[in-house]
């Protein structure tokens, strides 16, 4: 991921609960082999910096996602439904409002909108993409 860091990675439909976890995990695991492992010395960042960097993630409409957002950061998450197939569930904006409630708005806005112009980059059509104006520093 270092030697491509405009390259992102999208984990779509596998739910998100496991992310915060994850990024101690190899954080941890980073720490406790970088002296003797010459790969992670070379490193740019922490490998948790490097995931919130290049990583998206769409959780489930039933896990806590603003739980998630605050373990692991605003830039981690989009949003994805699969309404109104059984797994979407019923009413996924509302749960998803709900888990959100109490995080700055920059995080929701990151949350519905700018994680996945983020992710889709280039590839996405220049009129759907936000205009600068409307995206906060």
């Amino acid at each position: 991921m270092d030697r491509f860091p405009r390259l992102k990675f999208g984990a779509i439909e596998l739910g998100a609960s496991w992310v915060p976890s994850w990024m101690r995990f190899m954080d941890s695991a980073a720490a406790a082999f970088i002296k003797n492992e010459e790969r992670l010395s070379k490193l740019s960042a922490r490998p948790s910096e490097i995931a919130r960097r290049q990583v998206r993630v769409t959780p489930y409409p039933h896990e806590d996602t603003g739980w998630i957002i605050r373990n692991s950061g605003e830039e981690m998450l989009l949003f994805s439904s699969d309404f109104p197939h059984v797994e979407g569930g019923r009413n996924p904006l509302k749960r998803f409002n709900d888990a959100l409630d109490g995080l700055p708005a920059r995080a929701v806005d990151r949350f519905y909108c700018d994680n996945f112009i983020d992710l889709m980059g280039e590839g996405l059509a220049p009129d759907l993409r936000r205009p600068a104006h409307l995206v906060a520093a």
